[in-house]
């Protein structure tokens, strides 16, 4: 895959160099564009420059205004004026542009906020797991989360290097426009635990007789008697058949437990004959087999490090993609547990309460330390969809469920970006989880149809970069 380079100015502050460069990196990366950046004098015929002094530039520059009051913002640690936002028309779209001026807008200011996840800095509400919730975010105060907001902005550059003869060649996914990755996170490997069975039935049916009626009542006991007397547990057939069904169309990536540490953990054993034989499937297959840290690993350095000796010990490779339980994810020390444990690639960007874009991107990026002000060697193939939100939190049905990601995925093939979707193999019990299944298999279905490379985050991400990982 070729790359061109582009000859690039920045004239910002020292404070905001490293932003600076960064944002304009992950602009450029998906057209095939890589930054080489140098002084305003070293600009000859083509090249972008981003600062305020516009003298003396050729014709030729593209420039890039910046706002006036976006470096002092990045050094304060504040939420944004939503009185300043200005809405601009993109490919027939209303977008919010964060910050702008007189001589135009700012794309790398307002880039950079959405991709570094600031306002996950700057605002400290959490719900009851530690996780940033999509009620406290920009994108639900704007009602922008089902729009890649980064990627629009991104064609407006796309417009600027055509318009000036720069060559640019949009990166593909294996030969593909663009790329779906179906992942699996195995929280449980057996259905029928005690646990379960008093918690979802016995306590299921004493808090809820008085609202059924007798047939609805008698209905849900024989699904519970035919579903427990079954041959084979529900979740690991439903693991089955996700592998399979998966392999029809290309890879996948499954996220396998290797510890618990607390109530919301369920421990199940990696050597176990089972999943010693579904491992060994999936690995013929070409499936890549990732680690799902136990609940308190997003923030306890031995839990993160021993699980994936673990997991190492037992596929036979050391994992390189990450999911944490539960999306819980803390900016200032997950990112780092997860690249001192030896990880390339998290997929745990995504909101619990809804499906969407958190970073305002369909597009693979760099992590970025805002305490540090640096970019980290660890990319976010950026969580789209996931079941347990589509019916648990917002209540979809499954045509409801269907549509909407659908929908998501369409902005994903606009521009040539990637659609990670995240099932549970819970759809095994299909009393319970109704219509999960069916989602499952539909959405995987429609990627295919519609020209998506269907294939597990690493190998997507490899096949977008052009090189290991």
């Amino acid at each position: 895959m070729r790359n061109s380079k582009l000859p690039v100015c920045l004239e910002v502050g020292h404070n905001y160099m490293s932003k600076a460069k960064y944002s304009i990196r992950m602009l450029l990366q998906p057209l095939g564009v890589s930054p080489i950046f140098m002084s305003k004098s070293e600009l000859e015929c083509q090249g972008i420059y981003y600062g305020q002094n516009l003298s003396g530039l050729n014709s030729g520059i593209i420039i890039l205004p910046i706002a006036s009051d976006c470096e002092a913002f990045y050094q304060m640690n504040q939420p944004i004026d939503l009185n300043k936002i200005k809405w601009v028309d993109v490919l027939g779209v209303k977008i919010p542009v964060l910050f702008s001026s007189e001589k135009g807008d700012d794309l790398v200011a307002s880039a950079f906020y959405w991709l570094s996840g600031w306002h996950e800095w700057t605002v400290h509400t959490r719900d009851q797991h530690g996780r940033f919730p999509h009620s406290a975010s920009l994108q639900e105060k704007l009602k922008v989360t089902h729009l890649p907001v980064v990627d629009y902005y991104r064609s407006l550059i796309q417009d600027e290097l055509s318009s000036t003869q720069i060559h640019f060649e949009p990166r593909s996914w294996v030969a593909k426009d663009w790329a779906f990755c179906p992942t699996i996170d195995v929280d449980y490997l057996k259905h029928w635990r005690l646990g379960m069975i008093f918690r979802e039935k016995v306590e299921y049916f004493l808090l809820n007789a008085r609202k059924m009626n007798t047939g609805e009542r008698w209905r849900r006991l024989f699904q519970f008697v035919k579903s427990y007397y079954s041959p084979g547990d529900a979740f690991q057939k439903a693991l089955n058949m996700m592998h399979h069904y998966i392999r029809e169309y290309g890879k996948g990536t499954v996220f396998f437990k290797a510890g618990a540490h607390g109530p919301n953990d369920v421990r199940y054993k990696l050597n176990q004959p089972y999943l010693q034989k579904m491992i060994r499937n999936l690995q013929s297959d070409s499936f890549e087999i990732g680690l799902h840290p136990s609940y308190h690993a997003s923030d306890h350095q031995g839990y993160v490090r021993d699980e994936r000796s673990l997991l190492t010990q037992c596929v036979g490779e050391a994992p390189v993609s990450v999911r944490n339980h539960y999306l819980r994810y803390q900016s200032t020390i997950t990112p780092h547990l997860q690249v001192g444990a030896g990880f390339r690639i998290d997929s745990s960007l995504g909101y619990a309460e809804c499906s969407g874009f958190r970073n305002g991107t369909c597009m693979p990026f760099l992590k970025f330390d805002c305490r540090n002000n640096q970019v980290m060697d660890l990319w976010e193939m950026p969580l789209l969809i996931m079941d347990g939100s589509l019916f648990n939190r917002e209540n979809l049905s499954m045509n409801d469920a269907i549509s909407k990601s659908a929908d998501l995925l369409l902005q994903c093939k606009k521009f040539g970006g990637v659609g990670v979707a995240l099932w549970h193999n819970v759809m095994g019990e299909e009393m319970d989880y109704p219509g999960w299944k069916e989602h499952f298999e539909h959405i995987i279905l429609w990627s295919h149809q519609h020209g998506a490379y269907i294939g597990s985050l690493r190998g997507a991400l490899e096949s977008w970069l052009g090189h290991q990982v």
